[in-house]
């Protein structure tokens, strides 16, 4: 492996985007701004005595499905981009957004670790399914241990490894792939894919 991006792929995920944070966590305001509303109603309903009424907040309308589709789009777009020029702090303010809301980001996040052209970016976003930790990844995670690039091979021994320690549930989803892993840390030839392999399947005895 290159000295240069080990770091990278072991290290972690994190995602943030800088400039368009604003895009990327918008779905987050209509939470922010009930927090808001609500703080300022105590205020509000001790002052009734004294007449203070207070001007309420319009509610903010539900994003449209169109509207969350064109943020995913934009947000995996950023991802991508600051994955390919070391942003850490964008990947990482980004990663926090993507663990808020797995259900949102979960379908693009697993195109782009199935499919996305750069090892890097398929790395990266196979080591964020794994923080979800969800056994209905484990498949996903099966299947990338046969991934040509030894950074993907590496975070899915590392995701199988993480639904092992999980629960009844992510064990047994972990155990299907039980010997693609023994196969990694006998054959693999990638030392890191071999220790990660090798660390799963402790969690599995």
């Amino acid at each position: 492996m290159r000295r240069g991006t080990k770091p990278w792929i072991a290290g972690g995920i994190a995602v943030a985007l800088i400039g368009s944070a604003a895009l990327i966590l918008r779905h987050h305001r209509g939470q922010q701004q009930a927090l808001r509303q609500r703080s300022a109603a105590g205020p509000t309903l001790r002052g009734l005595a004294s007449g203070d009424f207070g001007t309420p907040a319009l509610p903010q309308a539900p994003e449209t499905e169109e509207q969350i589709a064109a943020e995913v789009t934009t947000s995996l777009a950023a991802w991508r981009r600051a994955i390919l020029v070391k942003d850490a702090e964008a990947v990482m303010a980004l990663d926090r957004a993507f663990l808020a809301s797995p259900d949102r980001y979960r379908a693009a996040l697993e195109e782009s670790a199935k499919t996305e052209s750069d090892e890097r970016v398929r790395a990266f976003s196979t080591r964020e399914l794994g923080k979800y930790k969800s056994a209905a990844l484990a498949g996903l995670f099966q299947t990338q241990l046969a991934d040509r690039s030894p950074y993907v091979r590496q975070n899915a021994a590392w995701a199988l490894g993480e639904l092992a320690a999980l629960d009844d549930d992510g064990r047994a989803a972990a155990r299907r792939a039980a010997a693609d892993l023994r196969l990694a840390r006998a054959k693999d030839p990638a030392a890191d894919v071999r220790t990660a392999a090798k660390s799963a399947l402790a969690r599995l005895d």
